[in-house]
């Protein structure tokens, strides 16, 4: 889960802190600051020298190795003047800073959300996110962005005033690598860019998730404990049963995950032993699509296709009129440039073509079905689709009831792991709750026992007490987590409504991003759904992560209780209006 470093606590609390901060306090006052927005405030006034970060520090330390994007000076102009997105078609994305995963058109008018999906606390993946928000308002003028975390305006652009650019870019480049901001944070200090950022969070859900956070982070180093024994047992057990031909499936996944082999190969392996094996293809509908696509790849001469939309374009100088040709030009330079993907502009260019014009550029046509069927592959279900295809070629294997019985037990301590580890997927997640009373460590244990003394296997000894104690503890975390999902959409359309706005970012964690499409969809919303590149995600990023989300909290729910008589409730933004509205709905 995502949390604002500046969501605003009591103002009395507040004048207590700032007593010493001579010279901005009725500033702050005003702005409701929090610690952490407190700190910042005092680092942009420290002297270079103090500001500069140790050669010591951690954060310098963990920064991964491929370099981050460097950002571009605040002052640097766009090339031409903004123009509003008016279709997710139309919608490009900075190849080197990110990607579209997904985008669902509706009809023309509706809103557009663009939803971004976070890794939180990463800082390479932070500074992507910055040059993505910094493309889309160049580009098509964005001025609102949503973000989980928040429930109301978490702006920085005020403290702009405080220091020159050189050393805003500075100061909010520690506090990013620290995890004490995120990449709308850092663009908002280092441009002079017009935009809001809002937050979208239900205070009293996001502070029921974050009490169960708590609590999850209080059992996981138990529960941890007790599952590596599952997982040991099951290791072995699988070492002895298992067939060879699943073992080296199994190496093959393991190769797959660390990218020591390519997914081309290991969905055409499967394919192909899917085959040997009599298992049809039939119920995995986007493995055959994807399957399909990599072998119409191989008959692709991408120079010919390159020469042929030349080609198709100078035709089309004689019919077109100027302004939509412009509009193909600047997207074809684009594709080159890296700033666009090729998929819309191929829809659009076709649509303009004649069926003789067709015929006569083979290769831009094949090209043309190629992208479309590339499209038309749910690559969120193909991974579904791949593992489950996986399990039943490997279930032709397993003929004893100790190897079936050792492979389930071994797919559920799997999927308790990633639960308890905070990574479970949503699939994975639906699959849990549908199969909870299936879940049964004690059960687990007895099985597993079962086994090893018949298959003469040393095993190690089981606490299913503590993982029955543990488990409701994170199971709560994700109830709620689940819940927030549509209190976040709701709010967040209710902020496109108050700020009146076409085009808005939705920024949360890629956990919700199922929920929050299938509930754009069925608002009649277009959204499109962008991931910004992000590395390994490292141990130190996840204790980084937890360290600041722990160190930051601030109940949300107070904040947003009537001020005592006498106090004046703080203006949460430079759209009075606007916010005042949204703090109300968000508490309904």
């Amino acid at each position: 889960m995502r949390h604002s470093m500046l969501t605003m606590t009591s103002l009395r609390s507040l004048r207590h802190r700032i007593t010493s901060a001579e010279g901005v306090r009725p500033l702050l006052a005003k702005r409701g600051l929090t610690p952490f927005a407190l700190v910042l405030l005092s680092t942009l006034s420290l002297s270079p020298a103090l500001a500069a970060p140790s050669d010591r520090s951690f954060f310098k330390q963990r920064v991964a190795p491929t370099p981050a994007p460097a950002a571009a000076p605040a002052e640097q102009a766009p090339t031409e003047p903004a123009k509003p997105l008016t279709s997710v078609d139309d919608l490009t994305i900075p190849v080197a800073h990110g990607s579209i995963k997904e985008t669902s058109p509706a009809i023309p008018g509706a809103p557009i959300v663009i939803h971004i999906q976070d890794a939180h606390a990463n800082y390479e993946a932070q500074k992507h996110l910055a040059e993505i928000l910094r493309h889309l308002i160049q580009k098509y003028g964005l001025s609102l962005v949503l973000v989980e975390g928040g429930s109301r305006n978490d702006s920085l652009s005020y403290m702009r005033t405080y220091a020159p650019l050189e050393k805003r870019q500075q100061v909010a480049d520690q506090f990013l690598k620290a995890g004490k901001i995120s990449g709308e944070n850092y663009l908002d200090l280092t441009t002079d860019y017009n935009f809001t950022v809002y937050g979208v969070e239900k205070p009293e859900l996001y502070d029921e998730n974050m009490s169960a956070f708590l609590k999850v982070e209080q059992a996981q180093p138990p529960a941890k404990l007790a599952l590596a024994n599952y997982q040991t047992a099951v290791d072995r057990l699988k070492e002895k049963l298992y067939p060879k031909e699943v073992k080296d499936l199994e190496t093959q996944e393991a190769a797959v995950a660390k990218s020591e082999e390519s997914l081309t190969g290991h969905y055409q392996k499967l394919a192909a032993t899917a085959a040997e094996r009599k298992v049809p293809l039939a119920p995995y509908p986007n493995v055959q699509q994807f399957l399909k696509v990599s072998e119409l790849e191989k008959t692709m001469d991408f120079q010919k296709v390159e020469f042929e939309r030349g080609a198709a374009l100078q035709e089309l100088t004689k019919t077109l009129p100027k302004d939509e040709l412009d509009g193909f030009l600047k997207r074809s330079k684009e594709i080159k440039k890296g700033l666009a993907t090729a998929s819309a502009f191929y829809r659009a260019l076709r649509a303009r073509m004649t069926p003789e014009q067709l015929t006569a550029h083979p290769h831009l046509a094949a090209y043309c079905d190629y992208l479309d069927k590339f499209e038309a592959i749910n690559h969120a279900d193909l991974f579904s689709e791949v593992e489950a295809l996986s399990e039943q070629i490997k279930a032709t294997y397993l003929t004893t009831a100790e190897q079936k019985s050792a492979a389930r037990i071994a797919k559920d301590v799997a999927v308790l792991g990633d639960l308890v580890d905070l990574k479970l997927i949503p699939e994975k997640h639906d699959y849990y709750v549908a199969h909870r009373a299936e879940f049964d460590p004690g059960q687990w244990g007895a099985d597993l026992a079962a086994i090893a003394r018949k298959s003469g296997v040393e095993i190690p000894e089981f606490d299913p007490g503590t993982l029955k104690t543990s488990v409701p503890a994170v199971e709560e975390f994700y109830a709620v987590a689940r819940q927030r999902d549509t209190a976040m959409v709701e709010n967040a359309m209710t902020q496109v409504g108050a700020f009146n706005v076409p085009v808005a970012v939705l920024i949360t964690g890629g956990f919700h991003t199922p929920v929050i499409t299938r509930l754009l969809k069925s608002r009649g919303v277009s959204y499109a759904v962008v991931a910004p590149k992000v590395p390994a995600v490292t141990e130190a990023d996840i204790a980084l992560y937890h360290k600041v989300l722990k160190e930051t909290y601030v109940p949300m729910a107070p904040q947003h209780q009537v001020p005592p008589p006498g106090e004046q409730a703080a203006v949460p933004g430079p759209v009075a209006a606007a916010a005042t509205t949204s703090t109300t709905s968000v508490t309904q």
